[in-house]
């Protein structure tokens, strides 16, 4: 976070510039829970600081939602994901993603995050794990093989922002 914080003092558009280590932002549950993915995943970490970066309106995405849209995936999402859901789903379901974080790969886990323009509203994150230990053979004991939903992050809420999915309570459980 050092990094964004001496990129936001250069980029001149005022504000006050915050290290985040230094706030209470380090114990945000996104990061807390973070350890508990299987490896734990680089893709949750970058989909942090690409939220973070959307915010400070560095973050150029591949695909704007309309409010109309947003609205519906902050409204749906969290019941959308009581059942265990593949990224195909994912997409079907919302469309492609404003931004991925992680490989291109449909079945390796990655962040699907959705956002619009206005850098005030909540970035939907969609995080993905891998169904079984061993994917590339097929195997594994999830739903499926492939990419997972795990988890849906609508905000940094500890108690109300975080959606697991039953693989997903599973997998956190191990």
């Amino acid at each position: 976070m050092r990094l964004l914080d001496l990129l936001a003092a250069r980029d001149g558009r005022g504000g006050e510039q915050v290290w985040i280590p230094d706030t209470n932002a380090r114990l945000a549950p996104s990061m807390m829970l973070r350890e508990g993915f299987p490896a734990p995943e680089i893709h949750v970490t970058a989909s942090q600081y690409g939220e973070d970066a959307h915010r400070r309106g560095w973050l150029r995405l591949d695909r704007t939602l309309t409010a109309a849209e947003h609205s519906d995936i902050v409204d749906s999402s969290a019941t959308w994901s009581g059942e265990d859901r593949s990224l195909h789903e994912i997409i079907a379901e919302f469309g492609p993603p404003s931004v991925t974080f992680g490989p291109t790969d449909p079945d390796r886990p990655k962040t699907l995050s959705y956002a619009t323009s206005d850098r005030r509203t909540p970035v939907v994150a969609f995080h993905l794990g891998s169904a079984g230990t061993d994917t590339e053979a097929g195997s594994g004991d999830g739903p499926a093989a492939g990419a997972v939903l795990l988890a849906v992050r609508v905000n940094d809420d500890l108690f109300g922002g975080w959606e697991l999915t039953p693989f997903g309570e599973t997998t956190f459980a191990e």
